[in-house]
């Protein structure tokens, strides 16, 4: 175990490389001028001149990235063109509002999600399960905008049940989570349905079955504990890109988060914001799928890591 897990954080360092190799190369190809961005529209060529020569911008690229990646390596991502702030502190004010949106978000999910797909696997081709069914494809179809908007004129504007939008507390945070958790529900629903399916036809749910154990018991401790390995993969991979940003929700609802962030950051061209934020994501995913393979061996003890 303990060579494995030292073998896949090799593969996440590389893996993180290459993140910030190919965001630095597509931003640098961006048609912008950070010289003149600092400088502002009424700046001289010469204040732009000297800009950019302090910021290293007449640089070749790859010294450009070298000094970048010397800087990552000691903590430093860089200082806002616009809020002339250091990045780092940026983010993480940000964080914490999204890393309590993304929670919500994801417990919501799982709470819709995965009864309902114990249950259209335990009634499946029957006209429950094709109910359910066409539900969780409305609900994989319907944007998360589009659905935020319709609960917040009915529950925030209507019935004035919530608030309408911002962060701050918990009566903030059930619109989004509501919101994302019934678009995000149904993917764990079809996940978790196929796999129960794929389990129910094993040899040795059909000998559990003919020991005489219950249909409750054969579910609970025969079917969904193998069924969930997808369940977790997926899970682990939607949290780590909750994490780094439920963008469109936190847009929808005015939620002061790192979404937020990347956004007013795309808008206003401010390159350092927008490297950071691309790195915090590729770390997330590359963190929870690192957690996800460890677990495997928790849920699934036939699982080795030789």
């Amino acid at each position: 175990m303990g060579a494995y897990i030292i073998r896949r954080i090799g593969q996440s360092i590389i893996v993180l490389f290459g993140i910030s190799i190919i965001a630095f190369l597509l931003l640098y190809a961006v048609p912008a001028d950070p010289a003149r961005i600092i400088a502002g529209p009424h700046a001289t060529p010469e204040v732009v001149a000297q800009i950019r020569q302090d910021l290293g911008l007449n640089l070749p690229i790859y010294q450009q990235y070298l000094h970048y990646l010397w800087d990552l390596v000691r903590g430093n991502l860089g200082t806002s063109y616009i809020f002339h702030r250091p990045v780092l502190g940026m983010i993480g004010e940000r964080m914490g509002p999204t890393a309590e949106l993304a929670l919500g978000c994801w417990i919501a999910e799982l709470i819709i999600g995965i009864p309902l797909g114990i249950y259209t696997a335990r009634h499946a081709n029957k006209k429950r399960d094709m109910v359910v069914s066409a539900l969780a494809l409305v609900g994989i179809s319907i944007p998360v905008y589009w659905l935020g908007l319709l609960l917040l004129v009915l529950f925030g504007f209507k019935l004035q049940i919530f608030p309408l939008g911002g962060s701050g507390g918990f009566q903030y945070l059930i619109l989004p989570a509501i919101t994302y958790g019934i678009t995000g529900a149904a993917y764990y629903t079809r996940l978790l349905k196929s796999s129960m399916l794929d389990v129910m036809n094993q040899d040795y749910i059909r000998t559990a079955r003919a020991k005489g154990a219950s249909e409750r018991r054969v579910v609970w401790n025969h079917v969904l504990r193998n069924a969930l390995i997808p369940v977790i993969t997926f899970g682990g991979i939607d949290i780590g890109y909750l994490l780094a940003g439920v963008v469109l929700v936190e847009e929808t609802f005015n939620w002061n988060g790192m979404g937020m962030l990347a956004i007013t950051s795309i808008q206003n061209q401010d390159i350092p914001v927008i490297m950071g934020t691309v790195l915090l994501l590729g770390v997330f995913v590359v963190i929870f799928n690192l957690l996800v393979d460890i677990t495997y061996g928790l849920v699934d003890p036939r699982i080795r890591y030789d």
